[in-house]
């Protein structure tokens, strides 16, 4: 587990209040029975809770998807926050029935459950379709790179109308689709050819190539529009 200043500040936190509360329980002189114990029980639990739901964040790879996770760790920090003041008043109160103590604390952390639950699966879905942009974005900027590179590659007289396609590639539709699968095929196909093409300075068919991928990129684009 590597120890990130971010997670190490609320590993830190959540001692320091676990020390502190500890202090309050055993110090102060409570009527330690029944209602004591489940408030006690139940916010020790919600600190166990509160570090693992930290731990589980911060443990992720990309910076992104921990961003995505502090909606999880501000609800379980509001829970953390609520349990622990209930738990101090139930030690007080040690007049009120142990059943009611109980059913309160298992609603409490019944309510924070399903939140983090909701919470996950939606943070869950946000970074299934974020994976799905970069896959459909990824043919359009492969594509860029690749023109952009026969560019250099190319005699003076070619480089104008290689930029142009390159041009035309940067600002098409960046998203792909599988009803676009033909259409892409053949700018695969006519991109692969006019690499062949640059390489053997071939500038008649440079010219055709370009211009045909011209007018594929063209009836590319209008089909994304209509698939919106």
């Amino acid at each position: 587990m590597k120890l990130t200043k971010n997670k190490g500040m609320y590993f830190t936190a959540i001692f320091i209040i676990l020390a502190v509360y500890n202090v309050i329980a055993f110090v102060i002189p409570f009527n330690r029975e029944g209602t004591f114990w489940v408030g006690y029980g139940f916010s020790m639990f919600a600190l166990l809770l509160t570090a693992i739901v930290i731990f589980n964040v911060f443990d992720k790879p990309s910076y992104k998807s921990k961003f995505y996770g502090i909606p999880l760790i501000s609800l379980v920090w509001i829970y953390l926050i609520i349990q622990l003041i209930v738990g101090l008043l139930q030690m007080i109160m040690d007049f009120i029935p142990i059943q009611y103590m109980i059913m309160l604390n298992t609603i409490l952390l019944g309510v924070c459950l399903v939140g983090l639950l909701a919470v996950k699966a939606t943070k869950d879905e946000i970074e299934r379709i974020d994976e799905e942009i970069k896959e459909k974005v990824f043919y359009i900027k492969s594509l860029q790179v690749d023109v952009e590179g026969l560019v250099n590659k190319a005699s003076d007289d070619m480089k104008k109308i290689l930029k142009d396609l390159a041009e035309t590639i940067r600002y098409s539709d960046p998203m792909s689709s599988s009803q676009l699968a033909a259409i892409e095929n053949k700018i695969e196909v006519k991109t692969s050819v006019l690499t062949e093409a640059v390489e053997k300075a071939d500038n008649d068919t440079i010219k055709t190539l370009c211009n045909e991928l011209q007018q594929l990129f063209a009836e590319r684009n209008r089909k994304c529009k209509m698939l919106k």
